[in-house]
């Protein structure tokens, strides 16, 4: 032992002085390998804790500005690169028990990487400036949003917040203020049976903004009961109901037409609509939807063209509505005719084409049956049909393109007169040149056209 301090003892100053050196060559040559640097890291978020410190006092603590800092770290480059650059190894604190007299709190930070000690870090600023402001509680109706497409046959019917169809909104006066609206929304792609859905609560201001989390954070979210809500979130009880289409749609009428004059027909567009609801409910409307408002008809002479709204007319039947993206408007036509009319449907086919120009493709409206209504003006005379009427019309007025409603020359057998006046609309547009195939199809129609004329006269005499 005493030989051993004593070669310790021996030149012990050079012996320091070498130890000395050794350590200043590895701080040299480990600064060189991973050298140190800062970093800025900008907008972390400021918690407010102990909010419940000014509670007694009915107050609410509001940062005023953005509620964020920035953050200088000083490490090793080996360090600095696994931090994020939002922020989030970073947790700045406000804590309100420390609220000074002139309302600012000191803010102390802390990292998730155990390697960032507390004086390698730099904030700015160091303290918050708050705002005491009145704290409010107010009521605000929740809208049930759902999205995406139940199973097929299928719709939402019903939707319910099982925590009451209001909510308590608890928070700074200035905040609680702007909010406009109050969603919960939930997804019912697939669904297919009725099902309970759980919702994080949305709050949209005046302007139509979704409040941030940092807003959301301000805020206390209660049941219609007063219970603080878990993470904002909500139960809606959700009902599906079934769809059912091709619901007729029937429309009354008040009143009596004119003397000598009849309701002929009384038809809507669309005929049929979809509607949806409970079972029960759609099977009490076995099929059929009766408008309840009635269209007066009260001494009429001439059709009616009309709208109604079918809103009026499934609120006041439980549980059945129309889909939501479906129109409630439709379109009523009320058709007159004169006692002792007669309605004749003359094919396109049998109209006398004159004066047709050839340059030009024309197109005629109606495209099938032209209605011809017919009047007997005495007494006996012998009953006619569509075969015993002759049509032609004049298309000397087709100089150009455009659309042309040209009158109809009709001929009846005697004892019989038109009721109105025929009328057809030809579109006329200029003739695309067509293939050599195209125009020998064109030219046997126009040679079988007499023979299909033959065959359609001899099936009415059969008849």
């Amino acid at each position: 032992m005493n030989k051993i301090l004593g070669r310790l003892k021996d030149n012990f100053i050079l012996k320091l002085i070498s130890l000395g050196i050794a350590f200043l060559i590895w701080i040299l040559v480990t600064n060189s390998n991973d050298p140190t640097h800062s970093m800025l890291i900008n907008n972390v978020p400021i918690n407010i804790v102990n909010e419940d410190a000014i509670d007694d006092i009915g107050k609410v603590a509001e940062p005023e500005g953005s509620a964020t800092a920035t953050i200088k770290v000083t490490e090793r480059n080996s360090i600095l690169r696994r931090l994020s650059r939002t922020g989030s190894d970073f947790y700045i604190e406000a804590d309100l028990e420390n609220l000074t007299d002139l309302n600012t709190v000191p803010l102390s930070v802390t990292c998730t990487n155990s390697a960032v000690t507390w004086d390698e870090i730099t904030i700015w600023p160091t303290s918050l400036k708050v705002s005491l402001e009145d704290k409010v509680e107010q009521a605000f109706a929740v809208t049930t949003v759902p999205s995406g497409n139940v199973a097929e046959g299928y719709a939402v019917g019903s939707t319910e917040v099982l925590q009451g169809k209001n909510i308590l909104l608890a928070g700074p006066k200035s905040l609680v203020g702007i909010i406009s609206q109050v969603t919960a929304p939930f997804s019912v792609s697939g669904v297919s049976e009725d099902q309970t859905m759980t919702s994080t609560l949305r709050v949209t201001d005046k302007n139509g903004s979704e409040f941030t989390d940092a807003q959301m954070s301000r805020l206390e979210l209660k049941d219609s009961n007063g219970n603080l809500l878990t993470n904002q979130q909500v139960q809606v009880a959700v009902k599906l109901w079934r769809e059912q289409p091709d619901v007729t749609v029937r429309v009354n009428t008040t009143g009596t037409p004119a003397g000598g004059y009849y309701i002929s027909q009384i038809s809507t567009i669309p005929q049929s609509v979809t509607l949806i609801g409970t079972e029960e409910a759609l099977k009490e409307l076995g099929g059929v939807l009766t408008a309840v408002n009635e269209i007066s008809v009260e001494n009429i002479r001439d059709n009616i063209s009309t709208e109604i709204d079918l809103t009026e007319t499934l609120s006041g039947i439980s549980d059945v509505r129309l889909p939501a993206e479906a129109d409630p408007i439709i379109s009523v036509e009320i058709q007159v005719e004169k006692s002792g009319d007669l309605k004749l449907e003359v094919p396109m086919s049998e109209l006398n084409l004159e004066n047709r120009p050839d340059d030009l493709k024309l197109v005629f409206t109606p495209a099938d049956l032209l209605p011809v209504t017919v009047h007997a003006v005495r007494a006996g005379v012998k009953a006619i049909s569509a075969a015993d009427v002759s049509a032609s019309v004049d298309l000397s007025a087709c100089t150009g393109e455009g659309s042309y409603e040209i009158p109809v020359q009709i001929l009846l057998p005697d004892g019989y007169e038109l009721s109105s006046e025929v009328k057809v609309t030809v579109s006329a547009s200029a003739i695309v040149d067509t293939t050599p195939a195209e125009r020998e199809s064109e030219r046997l129609s126009s040679l079988l056209q007499p023979v299909i004329r033959a065959a359609t006269e001899r099936e009415s005499e059969d008849n």
